[in-house]
């Protein structure tokens, strides 16, 4: 039988079937400003709400911009990271130590803790030669693996047309690969959701829109990009 956890994230986990298959790697990647954060966090505070302690290592934002975030968008962490069921970790980066950044294993075995975000691993491609990068990336993805928790990981990618992406060797690494992009139609542009792949369990092959507001993301799995644009412009008509 396989064990899934929810994301947190409204419709999302519809079109994951139920959720991620547990004690898995995952990569959300995109271009900037399309929800990888916020993605991010509604993972880990999921967990808390079902009493499952993360880990958010940041190694970009501050952990206050991370607090910022979450309250603009009233996520509702505060309440977990007083309990102790988030704890965020802001780490510098650091030439030729990646490892330095992931979070300590015995903090992850003394909270006992089940889900983490490293956010992001794009900076490490400029700080390494493309070998060392993906070596260290995958020592990472391994040592979490080891430790029985399941895994999300941001990275930058420049998506122009999802029908042609170009997958970089370092993304095969991951079980699981989340893409979030823009979509431009004329003068518009709408934020879209595609889950690539997802080895060992079912997942929607559809490219489906998802808004950023209140409450963090929202994806809308029964409906076809541009959708929600046309249905607000007819508001105002």
């Amino acid at each position: 039988m396989i064990n899934k956890i929810k994301t947190g994230i409204q419709g999302l986990d519809e079109l994951l079937k139920g959720g991620i298959r547990e004690k898995t790697s995952i990569l959300v990647t995109g271009p900037p400003g399309t929800g990888k954060t916020i993605l991010g966090l509604q993972f880990i505070i999921e967990g808390a709400k079902r009493g499952e302690a993360g880990i958010y290592i940041t190694s970009e934002e501050t952990a206050a911009d991370l607090r910022l975030y979450a309250e603009v968008l009233d996520l509702g962490m505060k309440e977990y990271e007083k309990k102790g069921l988030i704890t965020l970790m802001q780490q510098p980066l650091q030439p030729k130590k990646l490892m330095s950044i992931a979070a300590p294993l015995t903090l992850i075995k003394s909270k006992n803790v089940k889900r983490v975000v490293l956010d992001s691993v794009t900076l490490f491609e400029y700080m390494y030669g493309q070998a060392d990068y993906r070596r260290e990336v995958l020592n990472f993805v391994l040592k979490m693996k080891e430790s029985d928790v399941t895994l999300i990981t941001t990275a930058e990618k420049s998506i122009v047309d999802v029908d042609a992406i170009k997958y970089e060797p370092e993304d095969f690494l991951f079980e699981g690969m989340i893409l979030l992009t823009k979509i431009r139609k004329s003068n518009s542009f709408e934020n879209c959701i595609y889950v690539a792949k997802m080895r060992g369990q079912d997942h929607s092959k559809s490219i489906v829109p998802f808004k950023i507001g209140k409450g963090g993301i929202k994806v809308f799995p029964k409906q076809p990009p541009f959708s929600l644009i046309e249905r607000d412009t007819q508001k105002f008509k």
